[in-house]
């Protein structure tokens, strides 16, 4: 076994030291960089300007991350894994496709404001290069994304198969198309607007479900 590093024993030993106060400035501290990255994008970002936005100096930060990586992974982690589940929860659901979309959409969106910025960090960051990846983090970002996936195919494939949805292409190109469009809400959305993030998922799949254009009026 590698011998410890002497950052590595005091982070240990602040763990133990103060459990709930370790928690808590592991807690800040993930705050913090989550806005610089949305702020700055990851690769711009630092850990000078992370200690920078809590008022404490970067060595600080080592006592709890080892790395600006360490950090950003541990960002998207808890906000990702959560959306999938929600999706895959409403998915298996037995209710209607109809009713299971809206439900998605209104989740997802939830997701943007619950978990702001870090769903927004997620997306940002990680799906342009994601497919380049070939470590262990790779290979679990790619998990989640193919589990989001299949969780919103298996809700248009059920609405085909009940009739109640035409599909004008694949199963598959249609799923991609219905992901698009709540897929780069992170480029746009901020909470505290108009509309609250659940409404506007509500909207979305409404427009999905019923289309865009004009209904005849009955003269």
């Amino acid at each position: 076994m590698a011998a410890r590093t002497g950052i590595g024993k005091r982070r240990e030993a602040n763990a133990d030291a103060s459990s709930e106060f370790y928690q808590e400035r592991r807690k800040a501290i993930i705050d913090a960089a989550a806005e610089v990255f949305q702020e700055r994008g990851y690769e711009a970002a630092t850990l000078g300007m992370i200690a920078e936005k809590l008022n404490t100096d970067r060595a600080s930060l080592y006592y709890y991350f080892g790395a600006k990586q360490e950090l950003f992974r541990e960002i998207v982690r808890e906000a990702a894994q959560k959306t999938i589940e929600e999706a895959e929860a409403i998915a298996k659901k037995d209710i209607p496709a109809k009713l299971k979309l809206v439900e998605a959409f209104r989740s997802v969106m939830g997701s943007y404001n619950s978990s702001y910025p870090y769903m927004h960090v997620f997306l940002q960051e990680n799906f342009p290069t994601i497919s380049e990846s070939k470590d262990d983090w790779g290979a679990e970002a790619r998990g989640w994304a193919q589990r989001y996936y299949v969780a919103i195919r298996s809700i248009i494939q059920q609405g085909a198969d009940e009739g109640t949805f035409h599909l004008p292409l694949s199963v598959g190109l249609v799923t991609l198309g219905v992901l698009g469009t709540v897929n780069w809400a992170h480029r746009w959305y901020k909470p505290g607007g108009p509309l609250a993030a659940e409404d506007i998922g509500e909207g979305f799949a409404d427009m999905i479900l019923n289309g865009l254009a004009a209904k005849k009026r009955k003269r």
